[in-house]
């Protein structure tokens, strides 16, 4: 095989490779925010309070809160973990864990949201 051959082989497996590797991509992006809106949707439609930094909020207080870190952080965020882990689950600031009260029963955001995450159906995932 001659070098100008060899060197397109290689710059079209080049190209297929990016393609797969943007397609996958974009699925995994697709997919967390997909994921993140489903919890959000769910702490906005939840009969709970949350509970930040020791003073409490409604649920569509806690659901814009999220949505606004969200927002913020989103560039930032590789996986639906990550979003419960460091954007869903304390205060950037104060380091304190959010909490969410259903009834008498209170959790950590993160417990609750995890809780949420695993009750998705598979229509729900895509």
């Amino acid at each position: 095989m001659n070098a100008a051959k060899g060197f397109k082989r290689i710059l079209l497996l080049s190209f297929v490779v990016a393609g797969v590797m943007q397609g996958a991509f974009a699925a995994t992006t697709e997919r967390l925010e997909n994921d993140v809106m489903y919890l959000i949707s769910h702490m906005e439609k939840a009969n709970c309070t949350f509970v930040r930094n020791g003073k409490t909020y409604t649920n569509l207080e806690a659901a814009e809160h999220l949505l606004n870190k969200w927002d913020y952080a989103k560039d930032d965020i590789t996986s639906t973990a990550m979003f419960i882990d460091e954007v869903a689950s304390k205060s950037w600031f104060t380091g304190k864990a959010y909490k969410v009260q259903c009834g008498g029963e209170v959790v950590t955001s993160q417990v609750w949201l995890t809780g949420k995450l695993a009750e998705k159906t598979p229509v729900e995932q895509d």
